[in-house]
């Protein structure tokens, strides 16, 4: 590929994940109605570590994942009005959640090394992780880090709200929506980035599948009825089968891995028109595409970060940017269903990346799925800017806890092993298109490394950093505050 995952976007930009989306091109001329069909299946993944732990039961929130490990379609649940459902979130999280906490806050501040104590102190006791903690006191971004150096401690802050359970089960924020932070999540990104791991997914079509579908598109690709086309594209289907679904880096079972896996569905099922964007600006790549030769295109998420802004000393950080951008390439498939880099990559992909990118905040507003992603990417930032600057070995905290109580700390459920093969088609010129692909790596590393860090120029970054401090000395105690 001649433009690396790896490579920074702009000064200010390192890549942090990829979730390749790969489309197979192929023109089939048509008598009568002609048609342009996508076919969604596997990809490959650039990770390089694997963890295949046994796993409990448990269903994702946007996809399902059976005891046999299958991924299923987004449940379709009938959408109330706005203001119906923001009356019962409110009604939910007023009953089940302490009026503080159900506050609005732009600026809650969660001390890690107390979170930790207080997790601690549950386990000691045999009690559940209460809500509260499992998703961070509200918490949905994180904007600041601030070492604590008089305190010994971590201070994470951002904006939080009260939460509640969305009609699908996931948790949501009152106001905005969005997914609060997990606990699990914070965990399982801690765990990855002190074992220095590349974390991932990958929907791989098996090689012979598709050196059949090759041969098949080889002996197909001529003339025929609008009827004869659509059967084809149902064998297309049928030939690519199951895709094999591996998580590398991260528990199989987790909810960090369950959100890679369905932010890699949720962005095919939208690409092939399957799945609505919920937002006007952003159509299905198969809407897009008039015609061209065969082809294969594969997509990507890389970090679309601003600079870290720090203090002359270090103890303060700020996060910002969207998170997220998308990334396009094109690809070529043998006849052995190997695949290869193109030499260029077609407009129309590259557009469709543009306009995906562009409206990309507004798209995770709209879509708990890439919200999450968001929230990981976040997380796993943190944990490997922590180990960059040495931060935990500043205040003497080795996570400890953290690190060896996985088994209590982050829950367990169905580990996602394999996807069916979905079709889309439309009436357009003589094309048929086939999309194949699918991936996450998250490469934390990469960011704090080759991101750029700004020092500050006036004081308004100390001065946060201080109010935070201070306002956490009226309780030393609790192990969050606004």
């Amino acid at each position: 590929m001649n433009e690396s995952p790896q490579k920074i976007v702009k000064s200010n930009t390192s890549v942090l994940c990829t979730v390749p989306v790969v489309l197979f091109l192929f023109l089939v001329t048509c008598v009568g109605s002609p048609l342009s069909a996508q076919v969604n299946g596997g990809g490959n993944n650039n990770g390089n570590n694997n963890n295949n732990q046994n796993n409990q039961n448990q269903n994702a929130g946007g996809i399902t994942i059976d005891a046999a490990g299958v991924i299923s379609a987004p449940f379709r649940v009938a959408k109330n009005s706005k203001q119906l459902n923001h009356r019962r979130l409110e009604a939910l999280a007023a009953e089940n959640l302490s009026s503080d906490l159900n506050q609005k806050s732009d600026f809650r501040k969660i001390s890690l090394v107390k979170l930790e104590r207080t997790c601690r102190e549950l386990k000691e006791k045999n009690q559940p992780i209460p809500p509260e903690v499992q998703y961070l006191a509200g918490l949905w971004r994180i904007d600041y880090l601030f070492v604590d150096q008089e305190h010994n401690d971590l201070i994470i802050a951002g904006p939080a709200e009260g939460f509640a359970p969305n009609t699908q089960n996931r948790m949501v924020g009152v106001e905005s929506g969005r997914p609060p932070l997990r606990l699990d999540d914070l965990v399982v990104a801690f765990k990855s980035q002190e074992r220095g791991l590349i974390t991932g997914c990958s929907f791989d079509a098996k090689r012979e599948n598709l050196a059949r579908m090759n041969e098949y598109i080889r002996r197909t690709n001529g003339a025929s009825s609008t009827a004869t086309a659509v059967t084809r594209f149902k064998t297309m289907a049928k030939i690519l089968g199951m895709q094999d679904v591996s998580v590398t880096g991260v528990p199989a079972g987790s909810n960090y891995a369950r959100v890679l896996v369905e932010a890699d569905y949720m962005l095919k099922r939208i690409s092939i028109g399957l799945e609505p964007s919920g937002i006007r600006e952003i159509k299905s790549h198969l809407a897009t595409l008039r015609g061209g030769g065969n082809s294969t295109q594969r997509w990507w998420f890389t970090p679309l970060y601003d600079a870290f802004t720090t203090t002359a000393n270090r103890d303060a950080f700020t996060f910002s940017g969207q998170r997220l951008q998308m990334m396009s390439q094109e690809e070529f498939v043998n006849q052995a269903g190997q695949r290869s880099d193109a030499a260029h990559t077609r407009l129309s992909t590259t557009r469709y990346a543009q306009q995906f990118t562009k409206y990309f905040a507004k798209l995770a507003d709209q879509h708990p799925t890439f919200a999450e992603l968001q929230s990981i990417t976040d997380l796993t930032v943190l944990a490997a800017l922590i180990n960059k600057e040495r931060l935990q070995q500043q205040v003497g905290w080795d996570h400890r806890f953290f690190s060896s109580e996985m088994d209590y700390l982050v829950p367990q459920g169905n580990i996602p092993k394999q996807v069916p093969t979905a079709m889309n088609y439309k009436k357009a010129s003589r094309l048929m298109i086939c999309l194949v692909g699918g991936g996450v790596t998250v490469n934390a590393r990469g960011v704090v490394n080759q991101t750029e860090f700004l020092t500050s120029r006036d004081n308004t970054l100390h001065q946060k950093k201080n109010a935070a401090i201070q306002r956490r000395g009226e309780n030393t105690t609790r192990w969050w505050w606004d």
